[in-house]
């Protein structure tokens, strides 16, 4: 059984590196020769990976070897073909970072000069400070420096501080990080809030002396500090680059803004056909990856798209685990684990996801893990998304507005099959229910989205929502009419709201299957007035919708750790072969799956 049928019938362009590498060149600071002047043997290696990426033609990789690389990798060129790459690897089973950061051993004193010196504890200078202040130093790379810089660019949508008072200091706190045995102290954008809180510090203006905390009030000469300096970690300075393969690296502590423009931690810089595999990203100030055209005005290239993203880590980003503005076509997203995003913040940006695309077409998304998400959805296809396929995944303990799969404005057929969704909640606690806060699949505005052969449980908001919120919002021309959407085959456990419809024309639900326990109001028509709520009886006698779906008493078991599901029912079971095929005009979906 395969899971890589397009909604369009045609089956994903699955593609490889296939180039028999002709020239290995190595890396390794901590080889006693190791220099950039050597030839990049194992015997005489080079000491930083951009000697490495200087030189490499298609054809030739970089192997690097373990050690902390404070530098951001400036590919100088990409290959030819899938059979004529270029690679950067780490070398198998050593531990290969590259850093935004650098060691910070700084001459600290009492924080001086400002009413909150003395900490709420009662410490002062004579009895033990604990608010501890030092200058950076001039380290900084490519007249890029994150401290004096706030964490938003020009575009900075002004919807989130009507109903966040706080939004706009966390926009405008700085880029810069600390970073303490590895981990970040929280950034406060008044100093006073250091005499309350041990592990944050402030940014003194202009922004070339920090004041801080450590946890505990620890001793900073115990611990080792760092502090960023660099936007990115990985990085061409070329726009347009393809065929590179990035392997097994550890990405960390990048300083890079708030998107629009979208210049991550790891960046494709608008190129075309990389392979990003087995690399952990995590600590980047605002998104973890970029793989589109980064911005609204940008010129997209051609060749654009072709990515293979696999089995990566990505963690602890402040906005976005994995980003594409356009041009994100023909991509695989495959076997990635996406948690802890969203440490900004800043939701009501509306850039704040686990992965969001806008303008993709014909990608697979199958097989990824999205969970322990705040602040930030799990997955968002933005406006004119065509043809892409999200199946197999699984999407837990997410508490965000855009819930657990947001699907805006998309007026041809995307898919959306065989996913689990578990603990999807409103970070409102419910006020946010009718805009469609905790939803675990929200359309807004769309067309002829199918929902199909997926598990919902412990879902807060809706769990299926065919939305008209942004019913004045103009896009291509014209307006999204919530039409000809579909719900087919899925599973409804402890879901108290289970499907809403923004209007009913041409809406279809059918072959689904509810959790008796939860039949009060659980059902939503919004338009054509007056809106009304009902249950399941109601729901099929008077809309006809759900004609062939039942309720049952489910038993339920989830082992987030594992992400297995197992379940059961007693008593009736809905007819699944009432709905139409759903792939193309050819192909009914492959059956039930217990787990992604």
């Amino acid at each position: 059984m395969t899971f890589d049928i397009l909604p369009s019938g045609d089956r994903f362009a699955f593609w490889e590196d296939v180039t028999a590498y002709t020239r290995v060149y190595h890396v390794a600071q901590a080889h006693p020769a190791a220099s950039d002047d050597n030839p990049g043997t194992e015997d005489t290696p080079f000491k930083t990976i951009n000697a490495a990426a200087r030189v490499l033609q298609p054809g030739e990789k970089a192997v690097v070897h373990a050690g902390v690389y404070r530098e951001c990798v400036r590919p100088a060129r990409g290959g030819d073909g899938p059979d004529r790459m270029i690679a950067y690897e780490a070398a198998p089973g050593e531990r290969v970072v590259v850093s935004g950061a650098h060691v910070w051993t700084p001459e600290v004193s009492p924080s001086a000069g400002y009413a909150f010196s003395t900490p709420a504890n009662g410490a002062t200078p004579a009895n033990g400070a604990t608010i501890w202040m030092a200058e950076l130093p001039a380290v900084f790379e490519d007249g890029y420096h994150p401290f004096l810089l706030r964490n938003a660019y020009a575009y900075l949508p002004v919807y989130g501080e009507v109903k966040d008072p706080g939004f706009l200091q966390r926009a405008l706190l700085r880029r810069g990080g600390l970073y303490v045995d590895g981990v970040p102290l929280r950034q406060v954008y008044h100093g006073r809030e250091l005499a309350a809180d041990a592990g944050a510090y402030w940014v003194e203006e202009p922004g070339n002396r920090l004041h801080f905390r450590l946890p505990d009030d620890a001793d900073p000469a115990r611990h080792l500090l760092e502090f960023s300096v660099r936007e990115q970690c990985f990085a061409p300075r070329e726009f347009g680059l393809g065929y590179l393969r990035v392997s097994g690296f550890i990405f960390r502590h990048a300083a890079d803004g708030l998107p629009v423009p979208q210049r991550a931690a790891v960046s494709t810089m608008r190129g075309h056909h990389w392979i990003i595999e087995d690399t952990d990203i995590g600590w980047a100030n605002a998104c973890g990856l970029d793989i589109g055209a980064q911005t609204w005005e940008a010129s997209v290239p051609d060749p654009t798209g072709g990515h293979i993203v696999r089995n990566n880590h990505l963690h602890h980003c402040g906005v976005c685990g994995i980003a594409g503005a356009l041009g994100v076509h023909h991509t695989l997203i495959e076997g990635n684990t996406i948690e802890h995003i969203g440490g900004l913040n800043l939701e009501r940006m509306w850039e704040c996801m686990g992965l969001k695309f806008h303008l993709a077409r014909h990608c697979l998304i199958r097989g990824n893990v999205f969970r322990h998400l705040r602040h930030a959805g799990g997955l968002w296809l933005d406006c004119s998304n065509v043809d892409n396929r999200i199946t197999g995944n699984l999407f837990q303990d997410i508490e965000a507005l855009t819930g657990g799969v947001y699907s805006e404005m998309n007026y041809a057929r995307n898919l959306i099959d065989h996913n689990i969704f578990w603990d999807i909640r409103d970070p409102d606690g419910g006020a946010a229910l009718a805009w469609g806060g905790g939803a675990a699949i929200r359309a807004d505005c769309n067309e002829t989205l199918v929902v199909a052969h997926n598990f919902f449980g412990l879902v807060q908001g809706y769990g299926v929502m065919f939305s008209l919120n942004q019913s004045d919002r103009r896009h291509e021309g014209r307006t999204g009419l919530c039409r000809a959407n579909a719900a087919y085959n899925n599973v409804f456990y402890r879901c108290p709201h289970r499907v809403h419809l923004g209007a009913r024309a041409e809406n279809a639900c059918d072959g689904n299957l509810y959790d008796a326990a939860d039949d009060q109001y659980a059902f939503h028509i919004a338009h054509p007035a007056p809106e009304t709520f009902q249950n399941l009886a109601g729901w099929q006698q008077y809309f006809g919708l759900d004609l062939h779906s039942t309720q049952a008493r489910l038993t339920v078991t989830f082992d987030p750790a594992a992400g297995a599901l197992s379940w059961q029912a007693e008593g009736e079971l809905p007819d699944t072969h009432a709905a139409p095929a759903l792939i193309g005009d050819r192909e009914e979906l492959p059956g039930p799956r217990q787990h992604p």
